[in-house]
């Protein structure tokens, strides 16, 4: 621990003490040039001007392929919101069971009054679960087991899974909901689930080098799904997902109404406004940032307005609406790495204040004060799995 805060110490306290540079961005490059718990990982930020901050360490360069697990899901809910944008399903605030014809109608039961907006922002009632226990009552179908089609998987859902409430009355982390969506999709369009993405994901959201891939069993090879989990499945770089943050931000994917549509705050009464938020709310495929709040959803959190989308192995993207930028943070922990995949979330916390400020235009110098430090148990967390990795397991 003595060793971790004063790497930290050193690292603030040289960008504090230090001869401001002509760039602004060179404090926060300095800082990311001492951060040791991390060996292989890329940091990006960007507004409405392009790209503005680069930094890359180890072989994680922008083009580089990364698993994101549930870092798929804000690009999959969005690419699935573009099948509104273009007409084929006529409003988020559409029935299902207008499109997919094995979708009950009967008005006592919960599933019929589900619409393609409760699938999105997963308060469709489909099965329980929360961020790190998501796959609640999962079922075989959704791990790749079986020989199903995503139909097939998407109508056994449908039939099997449990509703937790009346749609739009509760919140539940799980990927029952963009299965369900993806099934909705294809009947709108007519296209298989591969090719929703196609049109919807690659070409809709410039994310051309992205796919929806699974390893089978005893296999070592990924391969392209037939049967995809939308909400942890995707393959992509940096520069993809940049691509499709930088289109969010810019309103340059989909339609403006659409996007102000899946960044509102879907999380239900009683859960809005209380109790502890690990990421915060819920609006498509993606949170209304309040990260590891005991006090809940706060009004600060609320006026901060920054969107994000973490995932299992480090990846943490986020896009802020006060201030106009996107950030992210590239990360692919996994194999033996993998206990110190929760790392990188403080990586965001402790450079955050840091783009905000040159992003500003204000000097990190004169302005230190705002920067704000990492807690103790969030340092001991980091400590603890850097050095213990079995811990963390």
């Amino acid at each position: 621990m003595l060793a971790l805060l004063t790497t930290i110490s050193a690292t603030l306290g040289t960008a504090k003490m230090g001869t401001p540079d002509a760039s602004p961005w060179q404090p926060l490059r300095h800082l990311l040039s001492r951060w040791p718990y991390t060996d292989n990982f890329l940091v990006q930020v960007g507004n409405a001007s392009g790209v503005q901050f680069s930094y890359q360490r180890g072989n994680m360069t922008p083009d580089a392929h990364v698993l994101t697990a549930s870092t798929s899901k804000w690009p999959s809910a969005m690419a699935l919101a573009g099948v509104v944008a273009d007409g084929s399903i006529a409003s988020l605030d559409s029935k299902v069971s207008d499109y997919v014809p094995w979708w009950t109608t009967n008005t006592s039961d919960p599933r019929s009054a589900v619409t393609y907006r409760h699938l999105l922002s997963f308060t469709s009632g489909f099965g329980q679960g929360k961020p790190g226990n998501e796959s609640y009552k999962g079922l075989a179908c959704m791990h790749w087991e079986g020989n199903v089609t995503f139909e097939e998987c998407a109508r056994e859902i449908h039939d099997k899974v449990e509703m937790w409430c009346w749609p739009g009355y509760c919140y539940s982390y799980n990927s029952n909901h963009l299965k369900l969506a993806g099934a909705t999709a294809m009947h709108a369009t007519g296209l298989g689930i591969q090719g929703v993405l196609d049109k919807y994901l690659r070409r809709g959201l410039g994310m051309n080098s992205t796919r929806c891939l699974h390893t089978p069993k005893n296999a070592s090879v990924p391969v392209l799904a037939t049967n995809p989990d939308l909400a942890v499945c995707l393959n992509t770089t940096g520069g993809d997902y940049g691509a499709f943050l930088d289109g969010v931000l810019r309103h340059k994917v989909l339609t403006p109404a659409i996007i102000k549509e899946s960044e509102k705050d879907y999380t239900p009464y009683p859960m809005m406004g209380g109790g502890y938020s690990l990421y915060g709310h819920y609006g498509f495929g993606h949170f209304l940032e309040c990260f590891d709040s005991y006090q809940g959803f706060t009004a600060e959190c609320k006026a901060a307005q920054v969107h994000c989308d973490p995932g299992a192995f480090g990846y943490y993207p986020l896009l802020d609406r006060r201030y106009g930028y996107w950030a992210q943070v590239v990360a692919y922990e996994h194999g033996a790495s993998y206990p110190r995949s929760g790392i990188p979330e403080y990586l965001r916390v402790l450079i955050k204040p840091w783009i905000d400020l040159i992003i500003q235009g204000k000097d990190t110098y004169w302005n230190h004060d705002q920067l704000k430090t990492l807690s103790m148990d969030a340092l001991d967390y980091i400590n603890d799995c850097f050095f213990h990795p079995e811990h963390c397991a």
